[in-house]
């Protein structure tokens, strides 16, 4: 059963504790980003695990691959030559730009938690949750931001 990260925009109050939260599990380098709007709002951002993932498309290496099992979009950190071509495809833009080491950081989903990511276990608002394709589906695209397609728009 696949699981991805959802944020509830009425609930995020931009607090930052779920990039603090990734930042402490891989050595500073979090894999959620901040995104501004109008100076006004901070919203974190995290990878979608999309369900045809054009970062993994773009790779000439092959180094981002999905499990057909988990629907987890992975990088493998040792095939990746930091060509950017991830960056770019990625309609959601949450791929650092900024290469650090020019490896592109990649969200995994703290596979290695049973309990699910960190951010949104830290999350204090309850902005960010972790649910199953079928519970995204019973939440209304247009009133909530929820997308799972990169060619999925807002209404």
């Amino acid at each position: 059963m696949q699981k991805r990260i959802v944020l509830d925009l009425d609930y995020c109050v931009g607090c930052r504790s779920c990039v603090a939260a990734c930042q402490s599990a891989f050595k500073g380098e979090g894999r959620i980003g901040i995104s501004e709007i109008e100076t006004m709002a901070y919203l974190p951002l995290a990878c979608r695990h999309c369900e045809d993932p054009l970062c993994a498309k773009a790779c000439p290496q092959e180094a981002i691959t999905k499990d057909d099992k988990t629907g987890i979009v992975r990088r493998a950190s040792f095939l990746c030559i930091g060509c950017g071509s991830c960056i770019y495809a990625c309609p959601f833009g949450v791929l650092d730009s900024p290469l650090i080491r020019h490896l592109a950081q990649k969200c995994d989903l703290c596979k290695d938690r049973e309990d699910g990511p960190r951010c949104v276990a830290t999350c204090v608002s309850g902005a960010l949750k972790f649910l199953t394709d079928e519970e995204i589906e019973k939440i209304e695209v247009g009133r909530k931001f929820v997308s799972r397609l990169p060619f999925l728009r807002r209404r």
